[in-house]
């Protein structure tokens, strides 16, 4: 479809100079390198160990997750001020930590600091979904990555330690990135897309949407199961990210290439997951399994970092100002649900091996299932003209090449073709009944049809068909 509000949307998108996406990337590096700081037996310069309550640590991180949520579903509008500002905040707490305040003093600018962090993840994928094109997510989530990436891996590596006032001057320069970041992004209501209502009479595309909610749960899970695996490997967090940074520009240069479709690429990633985790299973019996392991499961980390791009996908498809709260609330929940796991099976490794293991097939099917309703998403192109009357909907129909390109297009009618495109865009047979306004019956008949026609069984590999030739 092409509607009056997706083209406003899209028109507002932000083509971002690599630069600025690197200074974006940094707080990838603050979460990762802080959390990894963040523990109780935190030493400053050398001074006993600071009295960190980890039960206050788990509440302020829960309490970002929360009130960040709120806070984009409520006012979605002033989000980059409130990032300017927590930003702003976590750079003066990192001064404080060079001034020689009592052990007290530090740990509640370390709590704070972790508050700041936490409520700040949400706003990474806002920013991505909301403002970026496609282009910039990309770019950002590929070579901004890699490079927030390697120092991740520096920052974790056992063989030369980082000490914390090392990575303390890190987070100085890594928030003066951020800020100038958030100061150069837009600000005012005006740039903020509009989201979707009533009047706008556009339907959800249930299919694109629930399948990503379930993804982003499961690869928020292997996200976690990763580093909690290799972490008793030596030197496996450090191979694990250096994994994920080459991974990373692997799928960048796929993408510039364009002759691999760089969200089909993705599934090769999670496959290579899959057989790290077995390697790691064995390495329990063959022990020189255990660093290629860590390698493949790095690769496999590539597609659960890409949610920024596929909450773009939700908002060019039904701009919605819960799709990112959804995907960070399934986040909170991943971690709840991990730590039950972690704990239930702490004492046996193995089988906790095996359980991520069930998490990173299960992930594999359901992306697989997903992908064409992703990669139509990601290819499809809001028209350059559209509607003067806001909320009018056109139908778009299928160009003439792309049914050149297949001959079973041929054979379908204008009507069977409008319909495809709707399966394509993972939108249900009741939805489309609503969209083209004819019965859901009429629209069975047309999926029959169309089945026929392709010879398929299923809507999955209609949307394949399309997806081949867009």
């Amino acid at each position: 479809m092409k509607h009056a509000v997706l083209l406003q949307n899209q028109n507002k998108r932000l083509e971002m100079p690599f630069w600025m996406l690197v200074c974006f990337a940094m707080f990838n590096v603050w979460q990762m390198g802080f959390i990894y700081f963040m523990g109780p037996s935190l030493v400053l310069d050398g001074r006993t160990p600071l009295p960190i309550d980890m039960d206050n640590v788990t509440t302020l991180i829960a309490a970002g997750y929360v009130l960040a949520i709120i806070l984009i579903i409520v006012l979605p509008h002033v989000v980059v001020w409130a990032a300017r500002i927590t930003a702003a905040v976590a750079l003066v707490t990192v001064v404080g930590l060079f001034l020689p305040l009592p052990a007290s003093g530090l740990a509640m600018l370390l709590y704070l600091q972790t508050f700041c962090c936490c409520f700040m993840i949400s706003f990474e994928t806002f920013i991505i979904a909301h403002l970026f094109t496609e282009r910039s997510a990309i770019v950002h989530l590929t070579l901004g990555y890699s490079v927030s990436l390697v120092v991740i891996a520096v920052v974790q590596n056992d063989l030369y330690p980082v000490s914390f006032p090392v990575f303390r001057d890190l987070t100085l320069v890594m928030l003066v990135m951020l800020l100038v970041f958030f100061f150069r992004l837009p600000a005012s209501r005006d740039s903020c897309p509009e989201l979707a209502g009533k009047k706008h009479g556009l339907r959800v595309p249930k299919t694109l949407f629930a399948g990503i909610f379930l993804y982003s749960f499961v690869a928020d899970m292997m996200m976690l199961a990763g580093p909690a695996s290799v972490a008793e490997v030596p030197n496996g967090v450090f191979l694990t990210y250096l994994a994920d940074a080459v991974g990373a520009v692997i799928l960048y240069l796929i993408y510039r290439k364009g002759n691999i479709r760089p969200l089909s690429a993705v599934s090769v990633f999670m496959a290579l997951s899959v057989v790290g985790f077995l390697m790691l299973f064995a390495s329990e019996y063959v022990p020189w399994f255990a660093h290629p392991a860590c390698v493949l499961i790095g690769f496999g980390f590539l597609p659960c970092q890409m949610m920024g791009l596929y909450g773009l996908m939700m908002m060019k498809s039904y701009p919605s100002r819960y799709i990112v709260p959804g995907i960070m609330g399934m986040a909170l929940v991943t971690v709840l649900v991990h730590s039950a796991l972690v704990e239930a099976l702490r004492t046996m490794p193995n089988m906790l091996y095996l359980a991520y293991l069930a998490i990173t097939v299960v992930s594999v099917l359901i992306y697989w299932h997903l992908s064409p309703y992703l990669v139509y998403a990601f290819q499809k192109k809001v028209a350059a003209e559209s509607s003067a009357e806001e909320g009018c909907v056109v139908e778009i129909s299928v160009s003439e090449a792309v049914i050149a390109a297949d001959p079973r297009l041929s054979q379908l009618t204008a009507r069977e073709l409008e319909v495809l495109e709707l399966i394509g865009g993972g939108y249900s047979n009741r939805d489309i009944a609503d969209i083209l306004v004819i019965s859901q019956h009429t629209v069975n008949d047309y999926t029959k049809k169309i089945y026929r026609k392709l010879e398929v069984h299923s809507r999955h590999a209609a949307a394949q068909i399309i997806n081949l030739y867009h």
